[in-house]
């Protein structure tokens, strides 16, 4: 059961605990409320949203949060239970095996997706995707097409959700007056998760194999066998 949210007249929040990941050092923790706008200002202007400053418990900065007003009553303003939040985690993914222009266009198309600016967020993903093109070669889209759907698979993603990604990543360029579709906070979880891991299988998975095989050489070298080439320990992992 969630737990009502509600300013009372003297200026108190009654609200459920907060916890969560703080947008800036990064620890699942609670957060303490610091500021919130008076009771008889809100009653006076009666906005739609209100926003509330927490501290986080871990490292003591400021988060910003928004409660929906539901109701007004002459002693209590009731909230949404559930706030939205203003800030979010930054995304990380490990960009050291990744080619200079991939990393560099998927480090702004994370930016774009931790800001929520989710329709620039479609247009920097499809730019990834075409970076990735652009250096593993056209040939490759049947491939990186077979991952994203491979993905659908394992993660149980709805058809809905999955057309979208679809038209955001393979489409191409829509279209005279069709925009891209239209990405909400959910439909734009599940393509950052996508790309992930589509890079992480591209690049990642492969700089990691290889690597390992050539920790594994070490053996071989000292007893005069001698390390292959790295195109040769590639060509061993793909075939």
């Amino acid at each position: 059961m969630t737990t009502e949210a509600f300013l009372d007249s003297q200026n108190r929040l009654h609200r459920e605990a907060v916890r969560g990941e703080c947008p800036h050092c990064g620890s699942t923790t609670h957060f303490s409320v610091m500021a919130c706008p008076g009771f008889a200002r809100l009653q006076a202007t009666r906005p739609e949203r209100v926003g509330v400053v927490l501290q986080c418990d871990a490292c003591q900065a400021p988060v910003f949060l928004r409660y929906r007003v539901r109701a007004w009553h002459p002693h209590r303003i009731d909230f949404h239970p559930q706030p939205e939040h203003l800030e979010r985690a930054p995304e990380h993914f490990s960009h050291a095996c990744l080619p200079e222009r991939v990393a560099r266009v998927f480090r702004e198309t994370l930016a774009c997706y931790s800001a929520g600016f989710y329709q620039a967020f479609a247009l920097m993903s499809r730019a990834t995707l075409q970076a990735v093109l652009d250096d593993l070669g056209e040939r490759s889209r049947l491939r990186l097409f077979d991952q994203v759907a491979e993905v659908r698979t394992l993660a149980g993603i709805d058809e809905a959700t999955f057309d979208v990604i679809r038209r955001v990543l393979f489409e191409g360029e829509a279209p005279r007056g069709q925009p891209l579709p239209l990405l909400g906070s959910l439909q734009a979880a599940v393509l950052v998760e996508t790309l992930k891991d589509l890079l992480y299988q591209s690049y990642v998975r492969r700089a990691r194999l290889q690597q390992a095989l050539r920790l594994r050489q070490f053996p071989l070298a000292e007893a005069g066998g001698g390390l292959p080439p790295p195109g040769e320990a590639a060509r061993l992992i793909e075939g």
